[in-house]
Parts: structure tokens; C-alpha cells; sequence
């Protein structure tokens, strides 16, 4: 006949098991947070860098472009669909419809066709002198963002480990 063994346990595990759960319940957020502003630095750059693209083709002068492009890059994380793991994605956004192939523009040798000022009577072709703005500036990232983020994961750590 097996042989029962009862097992008490003290104060201290309810406390440990409660802090736990308070960390459980944070967590997740917590590190969507930290790894947002981990990879944000990333985005600075794409962002600073989108302002010094030189643009062949087109007419002369300022529209703007370049600080509408800069306005729109930002960081966006979340949990992948499984929710075993999360995600991160430097992305770029334009106010107007017409303006969305910009920012893929800059990035390709192609470039791409517009029409200036808004005039649709004469379509110019733009090229980017130096194409590859948003990879480029990612990848050259790449070091740092992964140090950010392996930074995030031991702070977690931490954080669990002072839990219990």
C-alpha cells in the first residue's frame, strides 16, 4: 500500500507564490515595453537618416518629403499569433495615400514615379542616391539591437528572481 507524505508549507512559500503571480500577471507587458524602447534607438536612426537621403530625379526644391517620411517611422512589438514569443517591426507610415510607395522608394535602387507638386500632367522618376535607407540603417543596428534586447531579458530575469 503506497504511503502518504503531507507536505506543509511555510509563509514564506504562499508570499513567494503570490509575487510570482504578480510578476506573471506584469511581465509580459513589462517586456513589450522594454523591448519597444530597446529597439527604438533603431528608429532614431532610420528617422535621422531618412532626413539626409539625396534623391535623383524630380524637380528642384523642398516638399517636404524627407520630414514626412522621418515622422512616420516608428517601432511596433507584440506577441507572435502563437504567443510563445514576441515580435518587433521598425515601420514607416505616410499621412496620404498617394505617398505610400515613398518610403519603399527610398529604400530600392528603382525608386519611384510621382507627380511633382502634385501636378499629374508630368510624372517624374525618383532614385535614391544611396538606396537601401531603412535595411541598411536596420541591419547596421543589428548589434545593437539584439545587446538592447538581451539586456531586456536578464532584467526580467532579475526581476523574476527577486520575486521568489
Amino acid at each position: 500500500m503506497p504511503t502518504r507524505v503531507w507536505v506543509v508549507f511555510g509563509p514564506e512559500w504562499a508570499a513567494t507564490v503570490q509575487a510570482l503571480r504578480a510578476v506573471d500577471s506584469r511581465l509580459p507587458a513589462w517586456i513589450e515595453e522594454e523591448m519597444e524602447e530597446a529597439v527604438r534607438p533603431a528608429a532614431l536612426r532610420a528617422q535621422r537618416a531618412v532626413m539626409t537621403v539625396d534623391v535623383q530625379g524630380g524637380p528642384a526644391g523642398h516638399t517636404g518629403m524627407r520630414a514626412r517620411v522621418a515622422e512616420g517611422v516608428g517601432v511596433r512589438v507584440g506577441p507572435t499569433r502563437n504567443r510563445n514569443g514576441a515580435y518587433f517591426r521598425i515601420y514607416t507610415t505616410m499621412r496620404e495615400q498617394d505617398e505610400v510607395i515613398i518610403p519603399r522608394g527610398l529604400d530600392r535602387p528603382s525608386g519611384w514615379r510621382h507627380p511633382p507638386f502634385g501636378n499629374k500632367n508630368y510624372w517624374y522618376h525618383s532614385r535614391p542616391t544611396l538606396p537601401g535607407l531603412f535595411t541598411d540603417t536596420i541591419a547596421d543596428s543589428r548589434d545593437d539591437i539584439a545587446r538592447n534586447i538581451q539586456d531586456v531579458l536578464e532584467r526580467a530575469e532579475e526581476l523574476i528572481d527577486s520575486a521568489s
